[in-house]
């Protein structure tokens, strides 16, 4: 039966929120152990691949009850109770129907799409997720009012699909899709946050000007930076280093807010904002680096890891202090995120992994053996869980053959392979150690 009081309602909602939580954190343990067949079983079995008739087909679909049996039709999919079902999706599902509940967030069919690129081919999950997109877009021919919030989202999604392709001028396209659509995207991440009771409802009309202004330039400063990315991925650094320039103006911006009361709080629990000089620094070392400036890039490199270890310090400080659940663990989907979107995006919660791989990667050029060895040891020791990564461990693995005789070589691989698996990394594969 249907909860009738308050109480009921909300176990309802913690019970659905919890029940999607741990189902993205089986597939973010598939896809960091590279279990991509396990993971596409997972999705198939729930059923998260959507069906969707198309347009002709469910607008013949009317009010007659008489065809209950047809699966290839569904009737019930008219129902208010069951509206996403038809709302959400693609035709590529290989099921008959739809066999998700009503209340599974759309965010989780997203999730679904993307994983075809691991199992599937990136072809397969681009076709999806452009399917996905027209309905997000076309919402009065498909008849899917509402879905148009997920545009953004979908978009980030073909994104990281197309990067995986290097189908670049593709991603350069839904990138700047997802800049011209800021406008929305930040007047709903403003208005969430202006709801949270944690803030005490302390925002008044000048503070919610200042937030729309922080959260905007901090959007932009992370998508402006995915850009440069691709942009030095192919090889464009001229057009990367302008596009620099237009970071380092929205990142001025941000720094010349004075972050007090509400404005404080929102600062040190979304990443978007908070990491708005690490990605600023991290880009000037990437750019360095293309030129080929290695010491200049380790600099800025290193730079980068020391504002990010005190922010992180910051940060954990303050939610160890909270009771409240507002920020959104790192690594995986907020609850926000699967069910009602704002921006559609996010930052990462930390960039030491990008910092270490890519400072280990200057150091290797420079040619100064021992001290690079000497710089990533210290590096694992100081927080292996955090900083003992694939990349660090293939190019530490690589120095200890550049700066050592076979025997002692080997000796160096097995410990750092130990110190991983006496830390349970088991996301790092054992051919990062270059052993024979």
């Amino acid at each position: 039966g249907k909860a009738s009081s308050p109480n009921e309602i909300d176990e309802i909602q913690k019970l659905r929120r919890e029940t999607c939580e741990l189902i993205v954190l089986r597939f973010i343990a598939h896809l960091k152990l590279r279990r991509y067949v396990d993971l596409g079983k997972e999705i198939s079995m729930l059923g998260l691949m959507p069906f969707l008739p198309d347009n002709n087909k469910r607008c013949g679909v009317g009010g007659d009850d008489n065809n209950d049996n047809d699966a290839g039709n569904n009737e019930d999919d008219n129902n208010d109770e069951h509206h996403l079902a038809w709302k959400e999706g693609s035709i590529h599902s290989t099921d008959p129907q739809d066999k998700l509940p009503f209340w599974v967030p759309y965010g989780l069919r997203i999730l679904a799409a993307q994983q075809l690129q691991y199992n599937d081919g990136s072809s397969k999950a681009l076709d999806v997720l452009l399917d996905m997109r027209d309905r997000a877009t076309r919402t009065e021919y498909w008849n899917s009012g509402g879905m148009e919030v997920w545009k953004s989202t979908i978009d980030n999604a073909i994104v990281n699909t197309c990067i995986r392709m290097r189908e670049w001028r593709l991603a350069l396209y839904h990138l700047e899709e997802m800049i011209n659509g800021l406008h929305e995207g930040v007047d709903r991440e403003v208005h969430w946050w202006c709801c949270q009771e944690s803030l005490g409802g302390s925002i008044g009309e000048e503070t919610r000007s200042q937030l729309r202004e922080l959260i905007s330039s901090a959007a932009y400063v992370e998508l402006l930076s995915r850009q440069i990315l691709i942009l030095l991925q192919s090889g464009a650094i001229a057009a990367a280093e302008a596009v620099q320039s237009e970071v380092s103006t929205h990142a001025a911006k941000v720094e010349g807010i004075v972050f007090t009361g509400a404005l404080s709080r929102i600062h040190t629990e979304f990443a978007l904002i908070r990491q708005v000089p690490v990605r600023k620094m991290t880009n000037d070392g990437l750019i360095s680096f293309a030129q080929s400036d290695y010491e200049l890039a380790a600099k800025h490199f290193r730079g980068a890891l020391k504002i990010q270890d005190t922010i992180s310090s910051a940060a954990e400080i303050e939610s160890s202090s909270s009771t409240d659940d507002v920020p959104s663990p790192p690594g995986y989907p907020s609850w926000k995120d699967l069910d009602a979107p704002t921006l559609g995006f996010d930052a990462d919660a930390s960039l030491s992994v990008d910092c270490i791989n890519n400072l280990s990667l200057c150091l290797l050029c420079t040619g100064n053996m021992r001290a690079a060895v000497q710089e990533m040891e210290t590096l694992i020791r100081k927080d292996p869980c955090a900083n003992l990564t694939e990349g660090l461990a293939f190019n530490l693995c690589t120095l200890y053959e550049l700066s050592s005789d076979g025997e002692e070589c080997t000796r160096r691989k097995k410990r750092l392979q130990r110190v991983s698996k006496r830390f349970f990394l088991h996301d790092i594969g054992v051919e990062s150690f270059r052993l024979n």
